[in-house]
C-alpha cells in the first residue's frame, strides 16, 4: 500500500495528481492534514471524513494519477432529466414503491472502491440494497425514488469520484473488452519475449557441452536479461500486484508463490549475470510467466464467453421501430417510443418492445429468448416479446412496456446479477488455495533449510522448483474458468444461468422430470381428425375447425399451432386458463376448447382410438361439440439423450397435462415407467417440489 500522504507538497492525497505550484490547500484527516491539488479533490475526501468513511484511504491501493479524480463539471442538475418518469422507466424497474437500476461507475478499480460506494449509497435515505461487481464496474440499486430521486444517487456517485452512466439494455459499455486488450498485450509481450529468450538460452546450453568464448556468454546472458526483463515486469505485473494484495490483506493467494518464484529467479539471474556466475534463469522465467498468462487470459476469455450472451440479448432490440399515426407510419428510434404506441412489424423485423397483437398474424421466433427453437404463431390478442423475430405475415403490436420493464431486459438483469455471485465451490476454492499457499511457504521455507545443510549450492535451485511445481494455479484458475465455461455452453444450448449457484446444484441433480409436448416431442402436433359430437347443432367439421382455431390463435402452447383456419370467428371476453382450455364468447354463445374437464359440464362421450392421440374437446354453453385427435411426433434423438442421461444415474420422469393414451405412448416409446398425466402447471411444479 502506497500512503499518499508520504509524498506531501507533491501529489494529491485524493487523487494522485501532482500538486500545481504555490497550491496549498489540505484536508484533516485522522488527526494528519493531508495535501490536495484542487477544491473537488477537497470536497471529496471531506465527505468521505465526514460520513465516517476515513477507511476508504487505509483499505485503497494508490490511485493511477487522474482516475479517481472528482468530476468538477458535472453538476446535479445534468442529472435531473433522469428523475422523469419516462427516463426512470427506461433506466430502472418501476413497480409500486420501488425502483431498480445497473450504473455502470467509471473510475471503480479495487474492494476499497466497492466498500465506499456501497456504504456512501446505504446512507441515503429510502436505499434498500447495493449490489456491487468490481469486476464489471456495475452498481445495482434498489431504492425508494419517492424518498430519494435517481439524479441523487447518481450525483453522489459523482461526489464521491467516480463517472456513473445508467445501463439501459441497448446501451451497455463493455469494459470486459478493455480487460481482453490489456490481457492480450501481456500475453504478446510475454510470448515474444520467451521466444527471443530460449532462442538465446539454446546458445548457452550448447555452450555447455561443447564450449563457449566469455565474451559471447556475456552478450548472450545480457541480451536475455533485456528481453526478459519486460516479461517479467510488464507481463508479469499482475501476479506482483495480486501477491501484494493478498499479503496486505492477510489473505495470500497463488500469486504470492508465484511472484516469489519469479522475482526470486530473476534477481538470482541477474546476480549471476554481473558477478559471472553460473546459471542464469531468464528463460525459465519467462517461460513460466508466459505460460501462466496464457492460463489467465484463457480462465478470462472463459468468463468473458460467458457475459457475451446477456450482451447479445441486450443487442436484439432494433435501432428504429415504425410507429402508427393515425393513417401515417413514421419512423422513430426505438428509444423514443412511448406507452400505447402502436407499431407495425414486417416479416424479417424484430419486435421493438413488449405488447399486444391488434391486427395481423404470423410466426415468430423467440428462440434467442426462450430457448424454443419452434415459431410460435402469434395473432390478435397473443402477447409479443421484445426482441423476438418476425418470420412471416405483419403485425400491429401496442406498446405497454419499455425499456428496463420488458422480459427481455429482465433476462438480461438475471443473467448480470448471476455474473456477480459467486457460487459457494469458487469460494471454497480460494479459501482452500490461501491455505494451500501457506503451506507451500512454510514447506519451500522447511526446504530451503534441509538442503542450506545437505548441499548449499543447490538449495536455492531446488527451494525455487518447489515454488513453481507446487503452484496451486490449476486450482485457482480451473474452477472459475469451469463454472464460467459451463454457463457459457448452457446459454449456447438455450438455457440462461440467472443464479450463480446453478450450475453446482445442477452437478448433484439425482432425477431430471421433462414435460411432454414441446420437450420431448417436436411441438408441431398434427391434427388427425376432427369427430363431431352433437349432430343437431348444426355445426360441421370445418365450422368447429373454424372456431377451434379462433380460440386457439390466442394461445402459446405449441399444440394451438395444430388449428389452422384462412377465417377467423370474432371473439369476445377471451379468457385463456393455463393447463386446461381457453374460452370466449363468439355470436353470444360461450365457447370452451381443452380438457374435457374444463369444456364439458357432463360426462366425457366415449370414442375410441389410437394409442398416442392427444384428444381436446369443444364444447358450446357446456355442450360437447366436437373432438379434436392430435399426434405430436418424438424429437429426433430424444431416446437416445434419454439413455445418455440414465448413463450419468439419473432417474428420468415425464409430466403432461395431457391425457393418458398420448403421454403413455410416449412414455413407452422411450423407457419411461415414472410419468404423469392430465396435470395442471400448479400440478407439475408441486411433483418437482
Amino acid at each position: 500500500m502506497v500512503s499518499m500522504a508520504s509524498r506531501p507538497g507533491t501529489n494529491c492525497f485524493h487523487c494522485g495528481l501532482v500538486i500545481p505550484a504555490g497550491y496549498k490547500e489540505s484536508v484533516r484527516i485522522s488527526n494528519t492534514d493531508h495535501p490536495v491539488c484542487c477544491p473537488g479533490c477537497k470536497a471529496v475526501a471531506e465527505l468521505i471524513r465526514d460520513a465516517g468513511m476515513s477507511r476508504y484511504y487505509d483499505l485503497r491501493e494508490a490511485p493511477s494519477p487522474g482516475l479517481t479524480r472528482p468530476a468538477d463539471n458535472v453538476a446535479a442538475k445534468d442529472w435531473a432529466a433522469f428523475d422523469r418518469p419516462d427516463m426512470l422507466e427506461r433506466f430502472a424497474v418501476v413497480d409500486a414503491n420501488n425502483a431498480d437500476a445497473l450504473v455502470y461507475v467509471g473510475g471503480m478499480f479495487c474492494s476499497a472502491c466497492a466498500w465506499l460506494i456501497e456504504t456512501s449509497l446505504k446512507s441515503l435515505p429510502g436505499v434498500e440494497s447495493v449490489d456491487i461487481s468490481p469486476v464489471t464496474s456495475r452498481v445495482r440499486i434498489r431504492w425508494q425514488p419517492q424518498r430519494t430521486p435517481f439524479s441523487a444517487l447518481l450525483q453522489r456517485l459523482v461526489d464521491l469520484g467516480y463517472t456513473p452512466q445508467p445501463n439501459t439494455n441497448d446501451t451497455i459499455d463493455r469494459p470486459e473488452l478493455e480487460e481482453r486488450r490489456s490481457a492480450l498485450k501481456r500475453l504478446i509481450v510475454a510470448c515474444l519475449g520467451m521466444m527471443q529468450v530460449m532462442m538465446f538460452a539454446v546458445a548457452l546450453y550448447a555452450g555447455d557441452y561443447q564450449g563457449i568464448s566469455p565474451q559471447f556468454e556475456k552478450f548472450f546472458r545480457l541480451v536475455s536479461f533485456i528481453v526478459a526483463t519486460p516479461v517479467v515486469f510488464y507481463a508479469g505485473r499482475p501476479f506482483f500486484i495480486g501477491a501484494w494484495r493478498g499479503l496486505r490483506f492477510r489473505q495470500p493467494g497463488m500469486d504470492v508463490p508465484v511472484a516469489i518464484a519469479i522475482g526470486a529467479a530473476y534477481l538470482a539471474s541477474v546476480w549471476s549475470m554481473i558477478t559471472n556466475g553460473e546459471e542464469v534463469w531468464f528463460d525459465s522465467v519467462s517461460m513460466f510467466v508466459f505460460f501462466l498468462t496464457v492460463g489467465r487470459f484463457l480462465e478470462m476469455s472463459a468468463r468473458h464467453r460467458a457475459a457475451e450472451r446477456s450482451v447479445a440479448l441486450s443487442q436484439l432490440l432494433p435501432d428504429t421501430a415504425m410507429r402508427i399515426e393515425g393513417d401515417a407510419l413514421i419512423p422513430v428510434a426505438t428509444s423514443a417510443l412511448r406507452l400505447g404506441d402502436q407499431v407495425l412489424v414486417r416479416a424479417g423485423e424484430r419486435i421493438p418492445a413488449d405488447g399486444v397483437v391488434v391486427e395481423g398474424q404470423g410466426d415468430i421466433d423467440e428462440s434467442l429468448l426462450t430457448g424454443e427453437s419452434t415459431p410460435l404463431r402469434r395473432a390478435v390478442d397473443a402477447r409479443v416479446i421484445a426482441g423476438s423475430m418476425l418470420l412471416d405475415g405483419a403485425v400491429t403490436v401496442l406498446i405497454d412496456k419499455l425499456g428496463a420493464n420488458t422480459a427481455l431486459a429482465a433476462i438480461c438483469r438475471s443473467m448480470e446479477l448471476a455474473r456477480c455471485t459467486r457460487p459457494p465451490l469458487v469460494r471454497l476454492a480460494d479459501s482452500i488455495a490461501s491455505y494451500i499457499v501457506v503451506a507451500l511457504l512454510i514447506v519451500a521455507a522447511g526446504v530451503a533449510l534441509a538442503w542450506s545443510f545437505i548441499d548449499p549450492e543447490r538449495a536455492f535451485v531446488v527451494t525455487l522448483s518447489v515454488l513453481v511445481v507446487t503452484c496451486p494455479c490449476a486450482l485457482a484458475l480451473a474452477t472459475p474458468a469451469a463454472i464460467a465455461a459451463a454457463s457459457s455452453r448452457l446459454s449456447e444450448l438455450g438455457m440462461l444461468v440467472t443464479d450463480g449457484n446453478a450450475v453446482e446444484t445442477l452437478a448433484k441433480a439425482n432425477r431430471m422430470i421433462f414435460d411432454k409436448t414441446g420437450t420431448l416431442t417436436s411441438g408441431k402436433p398434427v391434427l388427425q381428425r376432427i369427430i363431431t359430437l352433437d349432430a343437431d347443432s348444426g355445426f360441421g367439421e370445418a365450422d368447429c375447425l373454424r372456431i377451434a382455431a379462433s380460440l386457439e390463435k390466442a394461445s402459446a402452447h405449441p399444440i394451438a399451432s395444430a388449428f389452422r383456419s384462412d377465417d377467423f370467428a370474432t371473439v369476445e371476453n377471451l379468457d385463456v386458463t393455463a393447463g386446461a382450455g381457453i374460452s370466449g364468447v363468439i355470436d353470444n354463445q360461450v365457447w370452451r376448447i381443452g380438457k374435457p374437464a374444463f369444456v364439458l359440464d357432463d360426462a366425457i362421450p366415449e370414442v375410441s382410438g389410437e394409442p398416442g392421440i392427444t384428444r381436446i374437446y369443444l364444447s358450446c354453453d357446456g355442450r360437447p361439440v366436437a373432438l379434436f385427435e392430435t399426434r405430436d411426433a418424438l424429437r429426433d434423438g430424444a431416446a437416445d439423450h434419454l439413455r445418455a442421461i440414465r448413463d450419468f444415474g439419473i432417474q428420468v420422469g415425464l409430466a403432461s397435462g395431457d391425457g393418458k393414451s398420448a403421454v403413455q405412448q410416449v412414455a413407452d416409446s422411450l423407457g419411461i415407467e415414472d410419468y404423469r398425466y392430465d396435470m395442471s402447471a400448479d400440478d407439475k411444479l408441486a411433483w418437482l417440489r
